[in-house]
């Protein structure tokens, strides 16, 4: 299976969209600033995953983790967010959290940690997703990326 991951172009609006909304993940915040951090997986071309990422300064809130059902339990979701790793870093981000409500072992599996919602720094309090959009009782994650403070 060749699948390719690259940054979103715009002619993946509708395709990202509808992903997002076949796996119940938000997309009234999305914007075309949030956009710029979003990578999107290809097969042919069908979108058939994608990453996101809100650059707050030094910490980055990774969101929109999503694979559409027929690529499932393939590794796609690791690779798209190791890709997003490597992302974020060369973006100056230092420590990525995430808001799960489905996929807490997941990203355990994948080196990230879980905190107190009480714990989130005020950048990543402030975002949408933290403040409105994930219910409360999501899981608050968090994975540092690089060791340079």
């Amino acid at each position: 299976m060749n699948i390719d991951i690259t940054a979103f172009k715009p002619h993946d609006e509708v395709a990202l969209g509808t992903l997002l909304q076949m796996v119940d993940l938000s997309t009234e915040d999305i914007t075309p600033e949030t956009l710029e951090h979003f990578l999107v997986a290809h097969l042919g071309k069908a979108l058939v995953g994608c990453v996101g990422l809100e650059v707050l300064e030094e910490v980055g809130l990774l969101r929109s983790v999503a694979v559409d059902d027929a690529h499932r339990g393939l590794g796609l979701g690791k690779e798209l967010v190791a890709a997003m790793e490597e992302h974020a870093k060369d973006a100056g981000v230092r420590e990525l959290y995430l808001l799960t409500t489905t996929a807490e072992g997941f990203f355990a599996g994948l080196g990230y940690r879980k905190l107190a919602r009480e714990q989130a720094p005020s950048a990543i309090a402030g975002t949408a997703q933290f403040s409105a959009l994930c219910p409360s009782s999501s899981s608050f994650m968090v994975k540092t990326i690089s060791a340079e403070w």
